[in-house]
């Protein structure tokens, strides 16, 4: 499982949300009549897509300099793409699935990811995820 794999998943999310967006109709999903651009099925197989490639990589017994370069990117990637928005708030939440990744970091690198995490994300701007997220890291960084 290569970072490449996973930036293509990614790439091909944004171009297929992006095209969803674009082939709406106006005033489709209004007032919750017709599709809205957040139905379109890319969005399920992304999170899918996603979730299998963490699995792997996991399964792949990965060092953690590789896992504090995977989620790094992970973590930052919305904030990179911020749009169109349905992507973003997905992107949002696949980092769930990074979750099995963070007991494999060391010391330093939990360390390094948390200040990360910090600057990327505002305590406002942290969902649920974020905030787990946060709370595991900052449990392996000893703070």
């Amino acid at each position: 499982m290569t970072r490449q794999e996973l930036n293509a998943l990614y790439d091909a999310y944004l171009e297929n949300a992006i095209r969803a967006e674009q082939e709406r109709k106006p005033l489709e999903g209004l007032f919750g009549f017709g599709r809205r651009a957040s139905d379109d099925p890319c969005h399920e197989r992304f999170a899918e897509d996603v979730e299998a490639w963490m699995k792997a990589f996991r399964e792949s017994e990965p060092d953690s300099a590789a896992v504090r370069e995977i989620l790094s990117w992970v973590y930052r990637a919305p904030k990179e793409y911020p749009e169109p928005q349905t992507a973003y708030w997905n992107m949002m939440a696949v980092q769930g699935f990074t979750q099995e990744l963070i007991p494999i970091l060391n010391r330093e690198d939990a360390q390094a990811l948390e200040a990360e995490f910090k600057a990327t994300y505002a305590r406002w701007e942290r969902m649920p995820v974020q905030k787990q997220i946060l709370k595991a890291l900052q449990a392996l960084a000893g703070q």
